[in-house]
């Protein structure tokens, strides 16, 4: 049988359930790469997200999103940022992202200075995901046109988060839209 969206959203669902913090979160990582193994699923929702995202799923119990994002551009590269209260899981379909983790190396004492340090990058290739945790910083990098799915715990575009620009040592309020 082949693990389909609706495998997923109901796994994903179970895990947090069962687990609402790190473990069920990281249940859901692995639930995401057996998803990316269909390649059905990957030209149905996938193949034509070139641009933004496209909600292919809301869980209302327990919050969870399951959104497509994709790009056809090349040398695209975010800035650092975090997901606020919330965490993501990024699994890449299609492409390359490349991921780099930072570190805040200031005492967080001012409001508007955020002082970052890289510690790592690494790449998310097809059918691999990765767990960003609430609080983790990181950004994202594709050198060609990709296609990736991300989890959140919550609607991003609602709550407050942050950019970091590392050359001015400044983080950025991410208003909510709604």
């Amino acid at each position: 049988m082949t693990y389909s969206l609706e495998n997923f959203c109901m796994d994903s669902k179970a895990s947090l359930l069962l687990d609402p913090g790190s473990g069920g979160r990281e249940a859901i990582r692995a639930h995401l790469e057996k998803l990316l193994k269909n390649e059905a699923f990957i030209a149905e929702f996938l193949e034509t997200q070139n641009r933004g995202k496209k909600v292919l799923f809301h869980d209302p119990e327990t919050g969870f999103y399951v959104n497509a994002h994709g790009t056809d551009e090349g040398n695209r590269k975010g800035k650092p940022h975090d997901h606020g209260q919330s965490w993501a899981v990024y699994g890449q379909a299609t492409g390359l992202t490349n991921m780099t983790v930072w570190d805040r190396t200031d005492d967080g004492l001012d409001p508007d200075l955020a002082q970052i340090s890289e510690r790592e990058t690494f790449p998310l290739t097809p059918g691999k995901a990765a767990l960003f945790d609430t609080g983790i910083i990181h950004s994202t990098a594709h050198p060609a046109a990709a296609r990736w799915v991300r989890v959140t715990g919550t609607n991003l575009d609602l709550i407050e988060r942050y950019a970091y620009d590392p050359e001015r040592k400044r983080k950025i309020r991410m208003r909510p839209t709604s």
